[in-house]
């Protein structure tokens, strides 16, 4: 069989060998993206979306779950409101009273408490 008219054997092995690769890239940018889904709490059928319709789903998959953690942890630790400038006052008397501040350090954070009314 040798020189005849044709694509040579070689070729059509490589090009085989490339689209092995390209969908084995594939599948492991899937599993990637609902892996990180799944471990954050978002879809990951949303994710295999994401993922076949960009080129930069990996990475967007990654940002929302790493975005919907902070989110979640925040709700769980909501902060504490803001105290009041009489709440701070009574607390800087109960650290003077207990000998935990000085005078002059209670002066001068008393002044900053009055200072921010």
């Amino acid at each position: 069989m040798g020189s005849g008219p044709g694509i040579p054997g070689w070729f059509i092995g490589l090009f085989v060998l490339v689209i092995l690769l390209g969908l084995a890239g594939t599948i492991w940018r899937i599993s990637v993206a609902r892996k990180m889904a799944e471990d954050a709490g978002l879809d990951p059928n949303t994710a295999t979306a994401v993922t076949l319709l960009s080129k930069d789903g990996v990475d967007a998959t990654y940002l929302a779950s790493t975005l919907g953690s902070h989110t979640r942890a925040q709700a769980a630790h909501p902060t504490q409101p803001a105290k009041t400038a009489e709440q701070r006052l009574q607390e800087l008397q109960a650290l003077r009273d207990k000998g935990l501040v000085t005078n002059d350090e209670y002066e001068a954070q008393r002044q900053k408490i009055l200072g921010s009314i």
